[in-house]
């Protein structure tokens, strides 16, 4: 019986042993996708591969030496690159499968993820400070505005295929908006030096004292600010509070005194919870603001006046000259132990009352900035970030202090309550997580220097330390 022999595809022939495999054996991210049907596919092909390959056995057979060493010798580094690539039609192992479908779910988490962010940092930008509840989104710290989409900027690397480039591009859109709308970096700290302070400039130290030092007592505090030896104080909080009763727990401190003790020769003006020390004689003081007569009558109490008492404005009289210092300490625009959804508290109506004494409060400060001519000083706790819009308007009418910052991430304040939160390892650290201390400057004032000092555990706050000329 006699065999035809099959003719032998010599190389670089469609099927030859030197031909390269087509341009589609290199499987993309996509495909990978579907991988499914390439799988199909694949079977279908390993049986005509069968077939052909008993052909080709039996071709094989006939082949006489001389036609195998002709093969043979046609390209033998072609035959073995194209025997190292995978097949094109060869199902993915279980190992790849896996490790595919991993990359593809983590691209699409980090482009998810981008997305909510991006939309979550524009919609806090343009509602912030404009409705009650904005301050909901605004709460979170700008190092958690800045640090999230750095983060997925850098995760965006890992992610494969099409939404590597997407998942890149959103994340840094929402980097740049944190950048520019608020981030509290102090650019000017990375070229600026600050210079000598002048022989004869004023020192104004501000702080909130945190209920007047409840937590560790008075002495300490008043030997911290004696320390400093400023010409002006504005202090923060010198009230008492009855943990537990929320807004109703103040009450006033009855320590003119003590106070005329440890600061000798120095002139006071209060209001509520607002005190003001000065070495330079006290020529004016009043209010700045709504008032609490606006919102509980002719007759308040204390509780009262310490809840809308939010602005001091005192005029000094500094070698011939007026100063007019505002010791600030706006509204706080929510408190934690008012935020638990499973009781009846009302917090719609809540957070609608703290939103608009905070607007008067902000409103009242800027008209009086605005109206005054003398050298201006504010400063205080004005429970804002640099995120929040709320100064923006204060911005507007005086210079703020930061730029004579040194430090390139100027912060102020750490969570730390006396109440159940105090002994939280992660909230209550030395280092502080947010700003939300201030000041400015307006008018004739040449500002040399501003620190933000600690206080060793007296007040979550730090201090504020400003040294400028008139």
């Amino acid at each position: 019986m006699s065999v035809t022999p099959t003719p032998l595809r010599t190389p670089g022939e469609p099927g030859g042993p030197g031909e390269t495999e087509p341009s589609g054996g290199a499987e993309s991210y996509e495909e990978a996708e579907a991988y499914g049907e390439a799988g199909k596919s694949g079977q279908a092909e390993s049986s005509g591969q069968a077939e052909s390959s008993g052909e080709a056995g039996r071709s094989g057979q006939a082949e006489s030496p001389g036609e195998a060493g002709k093969s043979g010798a046609a390209g033998p580094g072609r035959a073995a690159t194209s025997a190292a690539r995978p097949d094109p039609g060869r199902r993915p192992g279980l190992a790849r499968r896996i490790a595919r479908g991993v990359r593809l779910w983590y691209g699409r988490a980090v482009v998810t993820a981008s997305v909510v962010w991006l939309v979550y940092a524009v919609v806090r930008w343009l509602i912030s400070g404009r409705l009650h509840w904005s301050i909901m989104l605004d709460v979170v710290p700008p190092l958690i505005l800045l640090g999230a989409p750095l983060l997925l900027l850098v995760a965006s690397a890992a992610a494969c295929g099409r939404r590597r480039p997407v998942a890149a591009a959103v994340s840094g859109a929402a980097l740049a908006l944190a950048l520019v709308t608020g981030s509290g970096l102090n650019w000017p700290a990375l070229w600026r030096e600050p210079g000598p302070v002048p022989a004869g400039a004023l020192r104004v130290v501000s702080l909130n004292t945190q209920y007047w030092a409840m937590a560790t007592g008075s002495d300490r505090l008043i030997a911290l600010l004696k320390s400093r030896n400023a010409d002006v104080y504005l202090l923060q909080e010198h009230v008492g509070w009855t943990p537990g009763l929320g807004e109703d727990g103040y009450w006033p401190l009855e320590d003119d005194a003590e106070l005329r003790r440890a600061f000798p020769g120095y002139h006071q003006a209060r209001r509520g919870e607002l005190l003001t020390l000065s070495r330079y004689p006290i020529v004016a003081q009043r209010p700045v603001g709504p008032g609490p007569e606006l919102t509980f009558g002719k007759r308040p109490d204390f509780g009262q006046v310490f809840a809308r008492e939010k602005v001091l404005r005192t005029d000094i009289a500094v070698g011939g000259r007026v100063l007019s210092t505002y010791n600030v300490h706006i509204t706080v625009p929510l408190a934690l132990d008012n935020l638990n959804p499973f009781t009846d508290f009302d917090h719609d109506s809540y957070l609608r009352r703290k939103h608009a004494w905070r607007e008067a409060e902000f409103e009242g400060l800027k008209r009086d900035v605005a109206a005054n001519t003398h050298p201006t000083v504010i400063a205080g706790d004005f429970n804002a970030t640099a995120a929040m819009r709320s100064l923006d308007e204060l911005r507007s009418v005086a210079r703020d202090a930061t730029p004579a910052n040194p430090s390139f991430l100027p912060l102020s304040w750490k969570f730390a309550s006396l109440g159940e939160f105090g002994e939280d390892e992660l909230f209550n650290r030395d280092l502080p997580f947010f700003r939300v201390d201030w000041a400015f400057t307006d008018g004739p004032t040449t500002l040399h220097r501003y620190d933000l000092l600690p206080t060793d555990g007296i007040s979550e706050h730090r201090m504020q330390e400003l040294r400028l000329s008139l």
